[in-house]
């Protein structure tokens, strides 16, 4: 097999040197993030306090994973690849890491269908089955991905028809390690995908739905004007937030099966989709915080006051002297 044309942005040393950049620039925001949560959510969103804690969490936990202890070099249009991080277990990282991507999506439809059961929904029937569908989402989280665990090809055999996929051979990691190999059938991650993606996309949009629906459409009675007024902005705010998390996940996956269908081998554009999501965790918090009127005021707040003008308010005196007053007075009189 020839070698590649390899490019120092497709190599694994680039790889790995970016996610560390990424990792020490994700922990002081990450650490920002967990303070404003805690310490700056105001009594209007405290509904919502542990529902971002929660969703802030799974985004650190899949940064940690794919930037830190993953590093995956992935030799699309072959599903296999090496991990670069201090932890040599491949398997078990895109197994968590993919669970993680997972949990986030979850946390996104709680964190909707929280705002939908609180102002719109305790009078309805989904007072009965929410309980049920929140514990059936988070139960089949670690479940999306685990029959893929079960069917990994044997690796020898695996790695011989991996090379047989690439058209030429990419710049190998200088430490030795094994190719891992995770399907030589694409059939169960395709599945696997499938699903993870469907289920999320369906629970997030139909509360998004009836979150706008409800606010701008519907106006219940019983809801002041105001309430509705914060809720809208607080719901605005959700679905901004969100929507950087559904395009670093959707347009990455998209690539990866586009890449793999077409048998598309570009190693620089591989290491490209995993960057999308190492980025996520920065780019989630980052829109978390501005999105969010208190967590953004907060940010600010040094600016406001360093260009805030003082007023300055000139009082004149409204009560004339005494003494003029009565020379007038006797003058008019006389």
């Amino acid at each position: 097999m020839i070698a590649c044309n390899n490019h120092y942005l497709g190599s694994p040393d680039f790889l790995k040197m970016t996610f560390h950049v990424i990792t020490g620039l994700a922990t002081p925001i990450h650490a920002f993030g967990f303070y404003c949560i805690v310490k700056k959510t105001p009594i209007h969103m405290k509904p919502v306090k542990w529902l971002l804690f929660n969703m802030h969490c799974w985004c650190i936990l899949l940064d940690i994973t794919i930037s830190f202890l993953g590093i995956p070099y992935i030799i699309f249009p072959a599903m296999a690849g090496w991990g670069l991080g201090p932890i040599e277990s491949p398997g078990l990282f895109f197994y968590l890491g993919v669970t993680f991507i997972t949990g986030v999506t979850t946390s996104v439809f709680v964190t909707f269908e929280n705002r939908f059961f609180l102002l719109f929904g305790e009078r309805t029937f989904w007072i009965h089955l929410r309980k049920y569908a929140i514990v059936a989402s988070y139960v089949i989280v670690p479940l999306y991905y685990l029959p893929v665990q079960f069917v990994l090809p044997d690796q020898e055999i695996g790695r011989e028809f991996s090379w047989t996929l690439l058209e030429c051979m990419p710049e190998l990691p200088s430490d030795g390690r094994p190719l891992f190999v995770l399907a030589t059938d694409i059939t169960a991650p395709a599945i696997g995908i499938g699903v993870s993606c469907f289920v999320p996309t369906v629970q997030c949009g139909s509360f998004l739905t009836l979150n706008i629906y409800n606010l701008i459409f519907a106006r219940p009675s019983g809801i002041s004007k105001r309430t509705i007024e914060m809720q809208h902005k607080l719901v605005i705010a959700l679905i901004v937030q969100s929507s950087v998390t559904f395009v670093l996940f959707i347009v990455p996956v998209q690539c990866i099966v586009t890449f793999v269908y077409f048998h598309h081998q570009n190693q620089f554009h591989n290491n490209l989709i995993f960057f999308a999501l190492a980025i996520h965790g920065i780019a989630s918090t980052l829109i978390m915080i501005f999105a969010h009127k208190p967590y953004r005021d907060f940010v600010l707040s040094p600016i406001y006051r360093f260009t805030e003008r003082t007023l300055i308010v000139a009082v004149a005196p409204s009560v004339f002297p005494t003494n003029s007053f009565s020379g007038a007075a006797r003058n008019q009189a006389s």
